[in-house]
């Protein structure tokens, strides 16, 4: 929640200190990079040294640049597909969730397996979806920030447990969140 308004301040379409900086595709990349690697950043803090779970620095790297993808092409592909406002913060934040779930995925490491980047791309994919959908239904006001954060940080952090203490090779599908 702290990567997401943090990358808001900065890194935001149209309000962000970096596109205010530096109009045009440029500023929208290099803020859209900077956005997704805070996410990214504050994500691998917690999960740098977690039992059981471990992901590597490039965790950040990769969640910038799969910000940047969804961003991009879900701002020039989403009015495209539907015209209904409320439809739209679904596709977007299929965009958005599916493009960072699948670029993480990669910086799982060692705690990669066919079962946890299936679980960790759905995750992304719902925790984008609420989030847009508060944020469209907001028209994007910057009130509505931190309740797109918890929606997603929430979501993702609760997915991200559950890959964490899960073991299906064992049968063992419950969460444990005492560890």
């Amino acid at each position: 929640m702290i990567g997401f308004t943090a990358g808001s301040t900065l890194g935001a379409t149209g309000v962000g200190l970096i596109p205010a900086t530096f109009p045009g595709d440029l500023g929208l990349v290099v803020g859209d990079l900077v956005y997704g690697a805070l996410i990214g950043f504050f994500q691998w803090l917690v999960l740098r040294n977690h039992k059981g779970l471990t992901v590597s620095i490039w965790w950040v790297v990769l969640a910038g640049v799969g910000f940047t993808v969804g961003a991009r092409f879900g701002a020039l592909l989403t009015h495209r597909i539907v015209d209904e406002w409320f439809l739209a913060g679904i596709v977007f934040g299929c965009f958005m969730g599916g493009s960072i779930g699948l670029t993480t995925a990669l910086g799982l490491g060692n705690s990669f397996s066919f079962f946890r980047f299936s679980v960790w791309l759905i995750t992304s994919i719902v925790a984008w979806v609420a989030g847009e959908g508060i944020a469209f239904a907001s028209n994007f006001s910057a009130a509505a920030v931190p309740w797109v954060a918890v929606a997603i940080g929430g979501i993702t952090g609760l997915g991200l447990l559950w890959i964490r203490s899960a073991n299906p090779e064992a049968g063992n599908l419950s969460v444990s969140i005492s560890e």
